[in-house]
C-alpha cells in the first residue's frame, strides 16, 4: 500500500466504523420496535425521520469544521483554530436547545404531516418528544469529533462511535423490552447515550487543543465568525434540499399503505448502511484535500485525486453486486417474510444503481468541502434535490408505488454525480 492509500485508510478506517454504527443501531431499533408491533416500527420511522431532518440541518457544525481546522492547523494558526473551535461548540449547545424546542412546538403538525392512525400518531409523538432532548448531546459530539478530525485524531471519532452504540444497544433492549417501557424506552436510549458520549468527546477535545504551542497571529475573529457562517449557510441549504427530499421519499410512501412506510424505512437504512464506505472515505478527504491544498499543491489529477477516484469505483461496484444479490434477504431479516413480496427485480436493480452513483455524489461531497468549493457543494445537491422531489411527486400521481420514489432518487445521484465530477476537476 502507497504512502497516499496508506493516509487515506487511517483517516477514513475510525469515520466507517462511526458510519456503519448508525445506521446499525437504526436498525437494531426497527427490529426492537418491529417486537413491540407493526404501530410501534411505524411510529418510529416517523419519529426518527422528523428527528434527522433536524438534525442534518446542523450537520455543517461536522462538515464545515474539518476542513478549516485542517487548515489552521497546517498553517500553525492555533490562537485562530482555537477561537474558531470554541465558537463552533458554542454554537453547537445554542443550535441543539433551539432543535429540540422547534420539535416541542411543532411536533403535532411534523407527525401530521405523515397522515398517520391515532395509534401511530401516539407512538411516533413519544418517541420523537424524549428522543429530541438529546438533540444538544448529538451536535456536541458531531462538533467534538469533527475537529478531532481536522487534527488529525480520527480514532476518537472511532472509539466515541462504539461508546454511543453499545450504549444505544443496550439501553433500547433494556428500557424497551426489559422494562416495558416500549417506544418510549428507544428514544430514551439514544438520549441517554449521546449524553454520556458528548461528555467524552468534549473532554478529549479540550486535552488535545491544550497540547497546541502558542501561535502569535492576530485573531481574526470577524472573519471566522463569517467563515463559520458562510460555511454554515450553503451546507445548511443542501442540508434543507436534501433532507426535505429523503423526507418527501418517505411521505410519499407513507401516503400509500402502512406497510409502505414500513418497507420504505427499512429501505432507506439499508440505503444508508450501504454508502458509509465511501462516506468515510469523502469525510477523510476533506481533511486530506484541505491540508494538500493549504501547501500550495494542486489536487487534480494529483496522486491523491487517482487514489479517490479508484477506491471509490472499486467499492462501488461491490456495492452494485452485492445489494442486488441480496437485497430481498436483508428485508425479509429487518422487516420480516410479510414484507417479503414488496421487492421485485426492478426495486432491486434501483436501489444498486442509486448505491453505484451515490458512491461517487458522496465522494465529490467530501472533495468539494476540502477544495473550499462550498458554493458548488450546495448548488449540485440543491438543483438535483428540487428535480428528484419534483419527479417523485409526478411520477407517484401516474404508479403509486415504491418504485416511483426510487427511480425519482436514482436521476438525482445521477445528476448529483456528473456535476460533482465536473466542479471537481478544475482544482
Amino acid at each position: 500500500m502507497n504512502k497516499v492509500k496508506s493516509d487515506i485508510w487511517n483517516n477514513s478506517y475510525p469515520i466507517f466504523i462511526w458510519l456503519v454504527t448508525e445506521p446499525i443501531v437504526g436498525l437494531v431499533d426497527s427490529k426492537i420496535a418491529g417486537l413491540l408491533g407493526e404501530r410501534s416500527l411505524s411510529g418510529v420511522g416517523i419519529g426518527e425521520t422528523i428527528y434527522f431532518v433536524l438534525v442534518w440541518v446542523f450537520i455543517f457544525l461536522a462538515y464545515g469544521t474539518t476542513p478549516l481546522v485542517a487548515k489552521l492547523n497546517t498553517q500553525q494558526k492555533f490562537r485562530s483554530l482555537k477561537y474558531f473551535v470554541n465558537y463552533g461548540r458554542n454554537m453547537s449547545l445554542l443550535l441543539g436547545v433551539l432543535g429540540t424546542l422547534l420539535i416541542f412546538i411543532f411536533s403535532e403538525n411534523l407527525i401530521g404531516s405523515f397522515d398517520p392512525s391515532l395509534e401511530v400518531e401516539k407512538e411516533a409523538r413519544i418517541y420523537l418528544w424524549i428522543r429530541s432532548i438529546g438533540i444538544t448531546f448529538y451536535l456536541v459530539n458531531m462538533h467534538s469529533t469533527a475537529v478531532l478530525r481536522g487534527l488529525r485524531y480520527p480514532k476518537i471519532t472511532l472509539q466515541s462511535a462504539l461508546l454511543v452504540s453499545t450504549l444505544n444497544i443496550f439501553f433500547s433492549y433494556c428500557f424497551a423490552i426489559i422494562l416495558d417501557y416500549g417506544i418510549l424506552g428507544i428514544g430514551l436510549a439514544s438520549t441517554l447515550s449521546f449524553l454520556i458520549t458528548s461528555i467524552y468527546s468534549s473532554s478529549v477535545q479540550r486535552s488535545k487543543l491544550r497540547l497546541l504551542t502558542q501561535s502569535n497571529e492576530n485573531v481574526d475573529k470577524n472573519y471566522l465568525r463569517k467563515k463559520f457562517f458562510s460555511i454554515g449557510f450553503q451546507i445548511l441549504l443542501r442540508s434543507i434540499f436534501l433532507t426535505g427530499f429523503m423526507t418527501v421519499l418517505r411521505n410519499q410512501a407513507s401516503l400509500l399503505s402502512m406497510k409502505d412506510i414500513a418497507i420504505q424505512h427499512v429501505l432507506l437504512q439499508l440505503w444508508s448502511f450501504g454508502y458509509v464506505a465511501i462516506d468515510s472515505i469523502a469525510i477523510a478527504s476533506q481533511t486530506l484535500i484541505s491540508e494538500h491544498i493549504s501547501k500550495g499543491i494542486k489536487y487534480y489529477k494529483s496522486e491523491l485525486y487517482s487514489n479517490l477516484i479508484q477506491l471509490t469505483a472499486v467499492i462501488s461496484i461491490f456495492l452494485l453486486t452485492t445489494s442486488y444479490l441480496f437485497l430481498d434477504k436483508l428485508i425479509i431479516f429487518f422487516a420480516g417474510e410479510s414484507f417479503s413480496q414488496l421487492s421485485n427485480t426492478q426495486l432491486r436493480l434501483l436501489f444498486s444503481i442509486s448505491l453505484f452513483f451515490g458512491s461517487f455524489a458522496f465522494l465529490w461531497d467530501g472533495v468539494l468541502l476540502g477544495l473550499d468549493k462550498v458554493y458548488e457543494f450546495a448548488f449540485i445537491t440543491v438543483w438535483s434535490s428540487i428535480i428528484g422531489i419534483v419527479l417523485a411527486i409526478y411520477l407517484i400521481q401516474r404508479d403509486p408505488s415504491i418504485i416511483s420514489l426510487w427511480i425519482a432518487l436514482v436521476v438525482s445521484l445521477v445528476i448529483r454525480s456528473f456535476l460533482g465530477f465536473r466542479y471537481q476537476r478544475t482544482e
